[in-house]
């Protein structure tokens, strides 16, 4: 649902587009409301920033939620996320933005010698695997793990490191930017590791919606999104946001 500002006479009017997400560091930092920033947040303000006449608000909310309200046109996009043939009956999606890397990560102490996973992860299956709600990874991953045992999956990742660090879980399947940012945050650098071989790397793309209309701006979003590809902006946002230096 698009807002249309009122300007002074000699500007043009302003349409203000809603975004949501869910709080997921670093993509998105804060509880609920208004994030007070996020590598996807500043990868949109970077992205309208180049559109004449447009600018955009995140919020933030309950994944379920987030997804429903762009279903109905109450919010005219999702910030960066991955494509699927269900997302794409209510939403346009742009092109890629940057790559999403989905890696295991362990407890060092547990497996001081680290983890091999294995052909079609035959070293690592049996082991009690943990991921974040309504997350998507990798199918072959998943089912490789839920022929032993049910996936364990919880609301955020802070959570699911807390529940290796106390040996409820082996392994965990957790986004790369995400992993690190609570690696450092609470300096486990010495207590978790991620195995080298990566499950998965994917493009992630704002999700515009179709039932708001707001799927009107795709070309401009394309058009931006290549821009700053081609100019290094977007190097240099995932670069400000990487905690492995």
């Amino acid at each position: 649902m698009a807002w249309v500002l009122a300007a002074p006479a000699q500007a043009l009017e302003e349409t203000v587009l809603r975004f949501c997400y869910d709080p997921y560091p670093p993509y998105t930092l804060g509880d609920g409301g208004i994030p007070s920033g996020g590598l996807k947040v500043q990868l949109l303000e970077a992205v309208t920033g180049r559109i004449e006449g447009v600018s955009a608000v995140v919020v933030l909310l309950p994944w379920q939620r987030c997804q429903a309200q762009a279903q109905t046109g109450e919010t005219d996009g999702i910030l960066p996320l991955f494509k699927s043939a269900a997302r794409e009956s209510y939403l346009a999606f742009t092109e890629g933005t940057f790559l999403q890397t989905n890696s295991l990560w362990y407890n060092m102490r547990r497996y001081p010698g680290g983890l091999m996973p294995g052909e079609g992860y035959s070293e690592v299956s049996q082991l009690r695997l943990g991921m974040v709600n309504a997350s998507i990874i990798d199918e072959e991953m998943e089912a490789a793990f839920e022929r032993h045992n049910p996936i364990v999956r919880t609301g955020d990742a802070a959570s699911l490191m807390q529940m290796l660090l106390f040996g409820q879980l082996d392994l965990i399947a957790l986004d790369d930017a995400v992993g690190w940012h609570q690696v450092v945050r609470h300096g486990w650098q010495d207590r978790i590791g991620r195995i080298a071989s990566p499950v998965s790397s994917r493009y992630s793309h704002f999700g515009l919606s179709k039932a708001s209309g707001a799927d009107a701006y795709l070309d401009a979003f394309n058009r931006a999104i290549s821009e700053l590809r081609a100019d290094g902006s977007i190097t240099e946002i995932l670069r400000s946001f990487d905690f492995t230096q």
